[in-house]
C-alpha cells in the first residue's frame, strides 16, 4: 500500500506542478479532466435508494451532463478577466446546467426519489468544476493584476503595494516562476496538504477524541488541532518564500481559514461514501482511491482561496 502511494505521488505531483508552472492552456486541460473524472466518480456514488416500480434499478446518472457542466465551468476560470466576470460566466453556465438537468430528469430518469437523484445530479459539477474554475481563475487574474502600473498597484491598497515591495525569496531566481497567480495556487495547494500531513500525524500521536465516529472514525479533534496548525505554519512559510506580496498576519490567517475548511470537505466525501457504502471514490489511483479522495480536503479549500484573494482586492 505505502509503495502504491509513493510510485503514484511521483507521478502525479510533477504533473500537478509542471500545470501549474506553464499555466494555459495547461492548467485548464488538467482541471478540465480532473473535473470531469471527480463528477463521473461522484454520480458512481448515487445511492440508488429505491427502485423503479417495476423492480428495475433507477436509470443512471448522465456522467456525459455533468462533466460538460464541470469543463464549461473550468473553462470559464480561464476567459474571465476578474472576479465580476468569472461570477456573471458561473451564474449563466449553472443556470443553463440546471435547466439541462431539468429536460434530463423530466425526459429521462425513471425511479423514485428524484429529489435526491436532483440533487446528485446538480451538486458534483457546480462543487468540483467551480472549485477547480476557482484555481484556473486565480492564476490567471492575479497574472493580469500584477501587469498594472505603480499607481494603479498602489490604488488596490495594502495587498497591491506589497506586490511591488515584498516579492518574497523566490522572486530573486529569474527563471523560477513569475506570475503571481501561479504563485498562490501552489500556496494553497501546498498549505492543503500541509494541514492533511499535520492533522494525520497528531491524530496519530496523540488523538483520543473522536471528530465525527459516524463518518470518519479515524478523525480527531486532536488531529484537527494539528492540522490547523500545520496550515498556519506553511502559509506563512510558504508566503515569505513566494513571491505572493503578502503581510504574515494575512498569510496567518489564509492558513487558519484553510486549516478549517480543508476538513470540512474531508467529512463530506466521507459522508457521502458512506451513503454509498463504499470505501473509496474510485481506483484510479492504485493506494490512493479515486479522484475524489484526492481532492476532497482540496476542493473547498481552492475555492474559499480564491474568495479570500477576491476581497482582498489583489483581483482587479
Amino acid at each position: 500500500m505505502l509503495l502504491h502511494r509513493v510510485l503514484t505521488a511521483l507521478v502525479g505531483v510533477p504533473i500537478v506542478l509542471a500545470a501549474i508552472w506553464f499555466g494555459p492552456p495547461w492548467l485548464t486541460i488538467l482541471a478540465a479532466v480532473v473535473a470531469a473524472i471527480g463528477v463521473w466518480e461522484a454520480y458512481r456514488l448515487y445511492p440508488p435508494l429505491d427502485s423503479n416500480d417495476d423492480g428495475e434499478p433507477p436509470t443512471p446518472l448522465p456522467a456525459w451532463l455533468g462533466g460538460t457542466w464541470a469543463v464549461a465551468l473550468v473553462l470559464a476560470g480561464e476567459m474571465a478577466v476578474g472576479p465580476a466576470d468569472f461570477g456573471i460566466a458561473v451564474g449563466v453556465i449553472c443556470i443553463v446546467g440546471c435547466i439541462g438537468s431539468g429536460l434530463w430528469m423530466i425526459a429521462a430518469w425513471h425511479g423514485r426519489g428524484v429529489a435526491v437523484a436532483a440533487l446528485y445530479l446538480v451538486l458534483p459539477p457546480v462543487y468540483v468544476g467551480g472549485a477547480l474554475a476557482c484555481a484556473v481563475a486565480l492564476r490567471g487574474a492575479v497574472e493580469s493584476a500584477v501587469k498594472l502600473s505603480a499607481a494603479e498597484m498602489t490604488e488596490l491598497g495594502e495587498w497591491g503595494t506589497s506586490l511591488n515591495a515584498g516579492k518574497g525569496v523566490f522572486a530573486e531566481i529569474p527563471w523560477l516562476l513569475t506570475d503571481y497567480g501561479g504563485w498562490w495556487v501552489l500556496l494553497g495547494i501546498l498549505t492543503v496538504y500541509a494541514a492533511d500531513t499535520g492533522a494525520y500525524a497528531v491524530g496519530r500521536l496523540i488523538g483520543r477524541h473522536s471528530m465525527a465516529p459516524g463518518i470518519s472514525p479515524g478523525k480527531t479533534w486532536e488531529g484537527t488541532v494539528g492540522g490547523l496548525a500545520g496550515a498556519v505554519m506553511a502559509a506563512v512559510a510558504l508566503g515569505l518564500l513566494f513571491p505572493v506580496g503578502a503581510a504574515i498576519w494575512h498569510l496567518a490567517g489564509i492558513g487558519v481559514i484553510l486549516g478549517c475548511v480543508s476538513p470540512v470537505g474531508d467529512l463530506l466525501e466521507s459522508k457521502i461514501k458512506r451513503l454509498a457504502n463504499v470505501k473509496d471514490s474510485g481506483n484510479l489511483f492504485p493506494g490512493h482511491g479515486g479522484m475524489l479522495d484526492r481532492l476532497d480536503s482540496l476542493l473547498p479549500s481552492l475555492t474559499v482561496l480564491y474568495i479570500l484573494v477576491a476581497v482582498s482586492t489583489v483581483i482587479p
